[in-house]
């Protein structure tokens, strides 16, 4: 509010002093368009001044630069002096802000003496800077896995909350550090070869992507880290990120003894469906015994799955002996709790064909079909996400499954028509490897 005040008194004493000028004075004047303006915090501003008629030729206007604002630390200046074009009657500078959180401070230009005009109304203008907030910055996630490419992601906060939707792009440097054991550019590359996240304007998170270029043995860790700048700070917590490079996922890395985890979607398909009204549906969700084991061999050349050591409600689903041909790798959302704070960040898949499953996932209803399945290799290899995306079933989510596969049904951006049940109501199983 004072500030206000400061400012309209300032307008008030210039038009006073202007109504008080000699109204003798003969010839075109010069003047400012206005007699403040403010410079944004994160953008430039154009400052312009007007001749009361056009100019004849070529003139050039100097003015002077006073303030608290420091030229060069809170704002730099296109240039020192107006030149207006010889038949126009305005011109412009633009100002800049640079490093500007110091609040408080403001810039004073004045005009000088140009020889055939007069000083008009507004021979001075002020400009209070708004002042930039440091951010802090952390990493979204500090563990990744590195297949053929992914995302790392980065968030910002200001004064403690998280920030979103930019009104300009900011760039987060990062470096790469010493306890890295992979090399840039042999084993993995990062897109655009900056080491910067890149926060886009309207975005929701600053990102950046690295790709696999090659596996070697113990030179599979990267890990990168945050730098302060001047802008904003690092976080305590979160500020590196740890990244494994697998390498390009096929059978091979599938083929063993796998033990039941945890059915780690079944709290996210249950509420996802329960607030769709399909509270009958959830009752039955199939579940497997902590004895269930899944198999994958290599048999006479061909890529099965065995499952004699089934007894929980897989059994019902996947075919002893099916065949499983590698399609390829994708990145995609994936729909769980643990990962959703995520959200929009896409996560490496093994998509796969199996020559035969049972639909219908019932053990009294058959529909024996081909089918999508797919995987993720989580911990170094130590877990197999096993993901049922494709499925109709009849024993639970009934009004579920009618509700997505209608025509007119459209879902989210990631919803796929052909597969509709892919996504929020994908059944992902989590298995430990059985070491030999």
């Amino acid at each position: 509010m004072r500030k206000i005040l400061f400012i309209l008194i300032v307008i008030s004493c210039w038009v006073g002093m202007a109504g008080c000028s000699d109204d003798d004075n003969k010839g075109p004047d010069v003047s400012f368009r206005r007699p403040y303006y403010i410079l944004p915090a994160s953008e430039s501003l154009n400052v312009e001044i007007r001749l009361s008629e056009p100019a004849p030729a070529n003139i050039t206007v100097p003015f002077t630069v006073a303030g608290t604002g420091e030229e060069g630390i809170d704002y730099s200046l296109s240039a020192h002096e107006f030149v207006v074009q010889a038949g126009l009657d305005s011109a412009i500078i633009t100002i800049t802000p640079v490093t500007n959180m110091t609040e408080g401070r403001e810039i004073h230009l004045t005009l000088q003496e140009v020889t055939g005009y007069v000083p008009g109304i507004y021979r001075q203008t002020m400009i209070p800077i708004e002042t930039k907030s440091p951010f802090t910055s952390s990493f979204l996630s500090t563990e990744y896995n590195l297949y053929t490419e992914m995302e790392v992601a980065a968030l910002l906060h200001i004064g403690g909350r998280e920030y979103t939707s930019p009104s300009y792009d900011i760039s987060i440097p990062f470096e790469i550090d010493p306890a890295s054991t992979a090399v840039l550019g042999t084993h993995y590359e990062i897109e655009g070869g900056e080491k910067q996240f890149i926060y886009q304007k309207d975005d929701y998170m600053a990102r950046v992507k690295l790709k696999f270029l090659k596996k070697e043995e113990g030179k599979n860790k990267v890990v990168l880290r945050l730098v302060e700048t001047d802008n904003f700070m690092i976080s305590l917590s979160n500020n590196r990120a740890y990244i494994t490079i697998n390498g390009p996922v096929n059978f091979d890395d599938l083929v063993g003894s796998w033990k039941f985890k945890e059915f780690s979607s079944k709290d996210y398909v249950t509420s996802t469906a329960s607030m769709a009204g399909d509270t009958e549906g959830v009752k039955n969700l199939p579940e497997c015994v902590a004895t269930d084991i899944l198999v994958f061999e290599n048999t006479g050349g061909k890529n099965v799955i065995r499952t004699n050591k089934l007894t929980g409600d897989l059994v019902n689903y996947f075919c002893d002996g099916a065949e499983v041909t590698v399609r390829d790798i994708v990145n995609e959302q994936i729909y769980l709790p643990s990962e959703m704070n995520e959200w929009g960040l896409h996560r490496s898949v093994l998509r796969t064909d199996f020559s035969k499953v049972n639909l219908n996932f019932s053990p009294d209803y058959q529909n024996y079909a081909p089918a999508e399945v797919d995987f993720r290799i989580l911990e170094d290899g130590d877990i197999l996400e096993v993901r049922i995306v494709q499925y109709i079933p009849l024993d639970f989510l009934q009004e579920t499954y009618d509700y997505v596969s209608d025509p007119f049904y459209t879902g989210d951006r990631n919803f796929d028509k052909n597969i509709p049940m892919k996504g929020n109501y994908t059944l992902s199983y989590r298995f430990s490897r059985i070491e030999d």
